[in-house]
């Protein structure tokens, strides 16, 4: 009977020495798994903020354009309207200068 007993102490350490094994194996790759986790959230956060700094680069690059259009119309605009007057002059000289032939002759 104590052999058995003997035996099944020998058999009980045996099983805890695998179960510690298996416990610090597994203890190992939680530690392993964790730390890809906190490198990918890491590797997340680094990702966002460069996604929001571009986002905020495009918008002032958006509102820099919608200025610089802004002005450029303007600058059209006026330069339509000189135009326009520049025509008027010129059809009042080439009227004039008819006026003035016709006298001439």
């Amino acid at each position: 009977r104590l052999t058995g007993q003997q035996q099944e102490i020998k058999n009980l350490i045996q099983s805890r020495i695998a179960v510690d094994e298996e416990n610090a194996r597994l203890k190992n790759e939680f530690s392993n798994l964790n730390q890809k986790f906190k490198d990918k959230r890491q590797e997340l956060k680094d990702t966002e903020e460069c996604a929001q700094k571009k986002e905020e680069q495009n918008r002032l690059v958006i509102k820099n354009l919608e200025e610089e259009n802004k002005g450029l119309n303007t600058c059209c605009a006026d330069l339509l309207n000189d135009l326009e007057k520049l025509r008027k002059q010129e059809e009042q000289w080439k009227t004039e200068k008819a006026g003035n032939d016709a006298r001439i002759k």
